[in-house]
């Protein structure tokens, strides 16, 4: 079964909706009543419930650098390696699973890269009309769509895929639906 969310962020919370499903609510640091392991610093709690009380996972910045997402029992489910802050062109986010997997996104796929420069001059068109009309450019993004795929494997079935228009989805059981949110948190959260 195909996952499928949208991230909506808000100036009070920050949800993730899933099609068909309860939303997942994000919460700033770790749970009340819940430990951490030692050499942790929490980040943010992906929660069932909008108080909190229900954690999902709980993301942590290890001693590395890198954001660990655990369950409430401190099961490490994966780790989340995020480009750094000034890389600017084709940013790479990695996803390191226990099994040893790798799964690694690059900003833009080569398709999306493609229709990009194909509409290109009419986007141009269209901010100098935004321009002249005294529209804000605050929701002017690039349509480009990123996949995690295993790497070496450029034609390979993508792990999980993020549209330009912030929808994600994640393909069958090859991914657990945790980790998934986790990366689309961070994507945006930890920059």
């Amino acid at each position: 079964m195909t996952l499928t969310f949208t991230r909506y962020p808000d100036a009070k919370r920050y949800e993730l909706r899933p099609r068909d499903a309860a939303a997942v609510h994000v919460h700033h640091g770790a749970p009340n009543g819940h430990p951490l392991p030692d050499g942790c610093k929490p980040r943010f709690t992906l929660a069932a419930d909008p108080a909190g009380a229900e954690p999902l996972a709980v993301i942590v910045r290890q001693d590395g650098g890198h954001l660990a997402v655990l369950t409430p029992d401190h099961e490490h489910l994966a780790e989340l390696r995020l480009p750094p802050r000034k890389k600017r062109r084709r940013p790479t986010y990695e996803i390191h699973l226990p099994d040893g997997t790798v799964l690694r996104g690059r900003g833009g796929t080569v398709p999306s890269l493609l229709l990009w420069l194909v509409l290109l001059p009419f986007v141009l068109l269209y901010l100098v009309g935004m321009a002249l009309s005294d529209v804000p450019f605050d929701g002017i993004g690039s349509p480009l769509r990123t996949a995690w795929k295993r790497p070496g494997e450029p034609f390979s079935r993508a792990a999980l895929t993020e549209s330009a228009r912030g929808r994600f989805r994640v393909p069958g059981d090859g991914l657990d639906h945790r980790v998934a949110y986790a990366q689309a948190v961070a994507k945006y959260w930890e920059r």
